[in-house]
Protein backbone atom coordinates (compact mmCIF):
# COMPACT_ATOMS: atom_id res chain seq x y z
CA UNK A 1 0.00 0.00 0.00
CA UNK A 2 3.26 2.15 0.50
CA UNK A 3 4.25 1.87 -2.58
CA UNK A 4 1.38 2.30 -4.32
CA UNK A 5 0.42 5.89 -2.05
CA UNK A 6 3.79 7.03 -2.86
CA UNK A 7 3.99 6.43 -6.86
CA UNK A 8 0.69 8.17 -7.07
CA UNK A 9 1.90 11.27 -5.05
CA UNK A 10 4.57 11.47 -7.34
CA UNK A 11 3.71 10.14 -10.56
CA UNK A 12 1.02 13.18 -10.25
CA UNK A 13 3.98 15.88 -9.46
CA UNK A 14 6.14 14.37 -12.45
CA UNK A 15 2.79 15.24 -14.49
CA UNK A 16 2.47 18.15 -12.80
CA UNK A 17 5.64 19.62 -13.23
CA UNK A 18 8.15 19.17 -15.63
CA UNK A 19 10.12 23.28 -15.17
CA UNK A 20 13.15 23.82 -12.93
CA UNK A 21 15.65 25.82 -13.50
CA UNK A 22 14.03 27.34 -17.00
CA UNK A 23 14.09 23.81 -18.64
CA UNK A 24 10.56 22.42 -19.33
CA UNK A 25 9.65 18.69 -19.92
CA UNK A 26 8.39 17.93 -23.47
CA UNK A 27 7.66 14.67 -25.23
CA UNK A 28 10.05 14.24 -28.72
CA UNK A 29 9.01 12.28 -31.49
CA UNK A 30 10.28 9.37 -30.35
CA UNK A 31 8.11 9.42 -27.48
CA UNK A 32 10.58 9.92 -24.77
CA UNK A 33 10.83 12.75 -22.51
CA UNK A 34 13.78 15.60 -23.26
CA UNK A 35 13.70 19.48 -21.70
CA UNK A 36 13.49 22.57 -23.83
CA UNK A 37 13.99 26.35 -22.35
CA UNK A 38 10.90 29.05 -22.86
CA UNK A 39 11.76 29.26 -26.31
CA UNK A 40 11.31 26.02 -27.26
CA UNK A 41 14.91 25.18 -28.34
CA UNK A 42 16.21 21.68 -27.09
CA UNK A 43 18.49 21.66 -23.99
CA UNK A 44 18.47 17.63 -23.15
CA UNK A 45 17.59 15.32 -25.93
CA UNK A 46 14.71 13.00 -25.52
CA UNK A 47 15.99 9.99 -24.15
CA UNK A 48 14.11 9.55 -20.96
CA UNK A 49 11.20 7.32 -20.39
CA UNK A 50 9.95 9.06 -17.32
CA UNK A 51 11.38 12.80 -16.06
CA UNK A 52 10.92 14.37 -12.65
CA UNK A 53 11.10 18.42 -12.60
CA UNK A 54 14.74 20.70 -12.30
CA UNK A 55 15.10 22.03 -9.00
CA UNK A 56 18.96 23.23 -8.07
CA UNK A 57 20.54 22.69 -11.28
CA UNK A 58 19.41 18.66 -10.98
CA UNK A 59 16.59 16.69 -12.18
CA UNK A 60 15.91 12.52 -11.55
CA UNK A 61 15.15 10.79 -14.73
CA UNK A 62 14.75 7.30 -15.92
CA UNK A 63 15.79 5.16 -19.20
CA UNK A 64 14.43 1.72 -18.52
CA UNK A 65 11.93 0.04 -15.95
CA UNK A 66 13.45 -3.26 -13.96
CA UNK A 67 11.14 -5.68 -11.83
CA UNK A 68 11.53 -3.44 -8.90
CA UNK A 69 10.28 -0.68 -10.66
CA UNK A 70 11.87 2.39 -12.69
CA UNK A 71 15.77 2.68 -12.31
CA UNK A 72 16.54 6.34 -11.94
CA UNK A 73 19.41 8.42 -12.13
CA UNK A 74 20.25 12.34 -11.86
CA UNK A 75 21.28 14.44 -14.79
CA UNK A 76 22.82 18.30 -14.97
CA UNK A 77 20.83 20.63 -17.51
CA UNK A 78 22.67 19.90 -20.17
CA UNK A 79 21.81 15.70 -19.61
CA UNK A 80 24.90 14.88 -18.31
CA UNK A 81 24.73 12.18 -15.80
CA UNK A 82 25.86 12.82 -12.18
CA UNK A 83 24.65 9.88 -9.72
CA UNK A 84 22.20 7.33 -9.63
CA UNK A 85 20.59 5.92 -6.68
CA UNK A 86 20.20 2.00 -7.63
CA UNK A 87 16.88 0.73 -7.03
CA UNK A 88 15.86 3.18 -4.81
CA UNK A 89 13.03 6.30 -5.37
CA UNK A 90 13.36 9.58 -5.06
CA UNK A 91 11.02 11.07 -2.91
CA UNK A 92 11.64 14.74 -3.99
CA UNK A 93 13.65 17.02 -6.46
CA UNK A 94 16.18 18.87 -4.65
CA UNK A 95 15.93 22.07 -2.95
CA UNK A 96 18.18 23.82 -1.04
CA UNK A 97 20.93 21.36 -1.56
CA UNK A 98 19.20 18.45 -0.40
CA UNK A 99 16.79 15.75 -1.83
CA UNK A 100 14.55 13.36 -0.09
CA UNK A 101 15.27 9.27 -1.06
CA UNK A 102 13.56 6.36 0.07
CA UNK A 103 13.82 2.88 -0.09
CA UNK A 104 9.85 2.08 0.49
CA UNK A 105 11.17 1.07 3.68
CA UNK A 106 13.04 3.98 5.05
CA UNK A 107 13.40 7.43 3.87
CA UNK A 108 16.96 9.84 3.89
CA UNK A 109 18.73 12.76 1.83
CA UNK A 110 21.16 12.93 -0.08
CA UNK A 111 23.91 16.22 -1.01
CA UNK A 112 24.09 17.07 -5.24
CA UNK A 113 26.67 14.95 -5.04
CA UNK A 114 24.50 11.59 -4.62
CA UNK A 115 26.10 11.38 -0.97
CA UNK A 116 24.09 9.88 2.25
CA UNK A 117 23.80 13.32 4.83
CA UNK A 118 22.68 13.42 8.37
CA UNK A 119 23.83 9.65 9.39
CA UNK A 120 20.25 8.87 9.93
CA UNK A 121 16.71 7.66 8.33
CA UNK A 122 13.36 8.20 8.88
CA UNK A 123 9.88 6.46 8.20
CA UNK A 124 8.68 9.24 6.31
CA UNK A 125 8.82 12.77 5.47
CA UNK A 126 6.62 16.16 3.91
CA UNK A 127 7.82 18.26 0.77
CA UNK A 128 11.48 19.21 0.69
CA UNK A 129 14.01 21.71 2.26
CA UNK A 130 12.38 25.10 2.77
CA UNK A 131 14.13 27.81 4.42
CA UNK A 132 16.52 25.52 6.22
CA UNK A 133 13.51 23.31 7.33
CA UNK A 134 12.19 20.04 6.45
CA UNK A 135 9.29 17.74 7.85
CA UNK A 136 9.94 14.12 8.37
CA UNK A 137 8.40 11.47 10.38
CA UNK A 138 9.49 8.22 12.68
CA UNK A 139 6.15 6.99 11.72
CA UNK A 140 4.44 6.57 8.25
CA UNK A 141 1.96 8.98 7.35
CA UNK A 142 1.56 11.30 10.11
CA UNK A 143 2.99 13.13 13.16
CA UNK A 144 5.78 15.35 11.10
CA UNK A 145 8.53 17.03 12.87
CA UNK A 146 10.58 19.67 11.30
CA UNK A 147 14.45 19.28 10.83
CA UNK A 148 17.45 21.56 10.18
CA UNK A 149 19.94 21.09 7.15
CA UNK A 150 22.20 19.37 9.84
CA UNK A 151 19.49 16.67 10.13
CA UNK A 152 18.52 17.48 13.96
CA UNK A 153 15.37 18.09 15.20
CA UNK A 154 14.02 21.54 16.21
CA UNK A 155 11.17 20.70 18.19
CA UNK A 156 9.12 17.97 19.99
CA UNK A 157 5.50 19.35 18.77
CA UNK A 158 4.35 17.15 15.74
CA UNK A 159 2.13 17.52 12.57
CA UNK A 160 -0.05 16.17 10.14
CA UNK A 161 0.61 16.70 6.70
CA UNK A 162 -2.56 19.14 6.35
CA UNK A 163 -0.77 21.27 9.01
CA UNK A 164 2.82 20.62 7.53
CA UNK A 165 1.27 21.76 4.16
CA UNK A 166 -0.19 25.28 5.41
CA UNK A 167 3.42 25.74 7.38
CA UNK A 168 5.37 25.35 4.03
CA UNK A 169 2.54 27.42 1.93
CA UNK A 170 3.03 30.96 0.93
CA UNK A 171 0.47 33.46 1.88
CA UNK A 172 1.65 36.78 -0.07
CA UNK A 173 -0.70 38.76 -1.27
CA UNK A 174 1.27 40.17 -4.02
CA UNK A 175 0.81 43.31 -6.24
CA UNK A 176 -1.23 46.42 -5.16
CA UNK A 177 -2.48 45.98 -8.60
CA UNK A 178 -3.54 42.37 -7.62
CA UNK A 179 -7.08 41.01 -8.99
CA UNK A 180 -9.44 38.62 -6.66
CA UNK A 181 -11.87 36.75 -7.88
CA UNK A 182 -15.54 36.82 -7.20
CA UNK A 183 -18.81 34.77 -8.35
CA UNK A 184 -22.46 36.17 -9.37
CA UNK A 185 -25.27 34.17 -10.50
CA UNK A 186 -22.64 31.30 -11.13
CA UNK A 187 -20.52 33.51 -13.01
CA UNK A 188 -17.16 34.84 -12.54
CA UNK A 189 -15.21 38.06 -12.41
CA UNK A 190 -12.51 40.05 -10.97
CA UNK A 191 -12.51 42.90 -8.41
CA UNK A 192 -9.18 44.87 -7.27
CA UNK A 193 -8.45 45.00 -3.58
CA UNK A 194 -10.48 48.19 -2.96
CA UNK A 195 -13.36 46.04 -4.04
CA UNK A 196 -14.12 47.23 -7.07
CA UNK A 197 -15.68 45.39 -10.57
CA UNK A 198 -12.71 45.54 -13.33
CA UNK A 199 -14.07 42.29 -15.11
CA UNK A 200 -17.04 41.74 -15.53
CA UNK A 201 -18.62 37.91 -14.16
CA UNK A 202 -18.47 36.36 -17.13
CA UNK A 203 -16.95 33.57 -16.95
CA UNK A 204 -18.31 29.65 -15.90
CA UNK A 205 -14.41 29.28 -14.02
CA UNK A 206 -11.68 31.37 -13.96
CA UNK A 207 -8.22 30.59 -12.05
CA UNK A 208 -5.76 33.21 -11.13
CA UNK A 209 -3.96 36.05 -12.41
CA UNK A 210 0.03 35.65 -13.11
CA UNK A 211 2.25 37.80 -15.31
CA UNK A 212 -0.98 39.85 -16.52
CA UNK A 213 -2.90 36.48 -17.89
CA UNK A 214 -5.82 34.32 -15.88
CA UNK A 215 -6.91 30.61 -17.52
CA UNK A 216 -10.40 30.87 -17.59
CA UNK A 217 -13.23 28.88 -19.28
CA UNK A 218 -15.79 30.94 -21.40
CA UNK A 219 -18.08 28.00 -23.06
CA UNK A 220 -20.04 26.32 -20.83
CA UNK A 221 -19.51 22.32 -19.88
CA UNK A 222 -22.34 20.28 -19.01
CA UNK A 223 -20.17 17.72 -17.80
CA UNK A 224 -17.25 17.57 -15.52
CA UNK A 225 -14.44 14.83 -16.32
CA UNK A 226 -12.87 13.46 -13.54
CA UNK A 227 -8.69 14.33 -13.31
CA UNK A 228 -9.34 17.03 -15.20
CA UNK A 229 -9.35 21.00 -14.81
CA UNK A 230 -10.50 22.10 -18.26
CA UNK A 231 -10.38 25.79 -19.51
CA UNK A 232 -10.55 26.99 -22.76
CA UNK A 233 -8.98 30.86 -22.97
CA UNK A 234 -6.80 33.05 -21.62
CA UNK A 235 -7.58 36.60 -20.48
CA UNK A 236 -5.85 39.83 -19.90
CA UNK A 237 -6.29 42.45 -16.89
CA UNK A 238 -8.68 43.97 -18.92
CA UNK A 239 -11.02 40.65 -19.52
CA UNK A 240 -9.72 40.67 -22.77
CA UNK A 241 -9.41 37.03 -24.46
CA UNK A 242 -5.73 37.06 -26.04
CA UNK A 243 -6.38 33.14 -26.90
CA UNK A 244 -8.92 30.76 -27.07
CA UNK A 245 -7.46 27.03 -26.52
CA UNK A 246 -8.68 23.90 -25.30
CA UNK A 247 -6.75 23.36 -22.26
CA UNK A 248 -6.47 19.86 -20.23
CA UNK A 249 -5.07 19.98 -17.13
CA UNK A 250 -4.40 23.43 -16.62
CA UNK A 251 -1.15 24.13 -14.08
CA UNK A 252 -0.69 28.28 -14.84
CA UNK A 253 2.65 29.73 -15.47
CA UNK A 254 5.24 27.09 -14.32
CA UNK A 255 8.21 29.59 -14.20
CA UNK A 256 7.73 31.34 -18.10
CA UNK A 257 5.71 29.15 -19.70
CA UNK A 258 2.01 28.25 -18.96
CA UNK A 259 1.37 24.25 -18.36
CA UNK A 260 -1.49 22.54 -19.63
CA UNK A 261 -1.93 19.02 -21.28
CA UNK A 262 -3.85 17.83 -24.55
CA UNK A 263 -6.28 15.07 -22.55
CA UNK A 264 -7.88 14.74 -19.31
CA UNK A 265 -5.54 13.05 -16.36
CA UNK A 266 -2.70 14.21 -18.08
CA UNK A 267 -3.17 12.78 -21.53
CA UNK A 268 -2.47 14.06 -24.70
CA UNK A 269 1.01 15.81 -24.15
CA UNK A 270 2.12 18.53 -22.39
CA UNK A 271 1.90 22.11 -24.04
CA UNK A 272 3.44 25.53 -22.89
CA UNK A 273 2.35 28.99 -23.67
CA UNK A 274 4.72 31.83 -23.09
CA UNK A 275 3.47 34.94 -21.01
CA UNK A 276 1.50 36.35 -24.68
CA UNK A 277 -0.58 33.64 -24.84
CA UNK A 278 1.43 32.05 -27.57
CA UNK A 279 2.47 28.32 -28.40
CA UNK A 280 5.87 27.37 -27.72
CA UNK A 281 7.05 24.42 -29.54
CA UNK A 282 9.75 22.26 -29.21
CA UNK A 283 12.46 22.92 -32.08
CA UNK A 284 13.90 19.38 -32.62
Amino acid sequence: MRLIFALIIFLFSVASYGQGNGLYAFVGKNNKYGFIDKYGNVKVKPDYLHVTDFNDGLCFVSKEVTNKGRKWICIDTIGNFVFDISDNFPETGFSEGFARISSFTEQWFVNKKGTRVFNKTWQDGQGNFKNGVAFVSDKKFTDFYPIDVHGNRLENSVYTRIEVNSKLADHPLSHKDALIKFQQDNLWGFKNLKGDIVIQPKFYVVDKFENGLCGVRIHYAPFVTINDYYLDALINTKGQVVNEIPMHCYLGFQGDLIVYYGGFHFSGGVFYLDKNGKRVTPKE
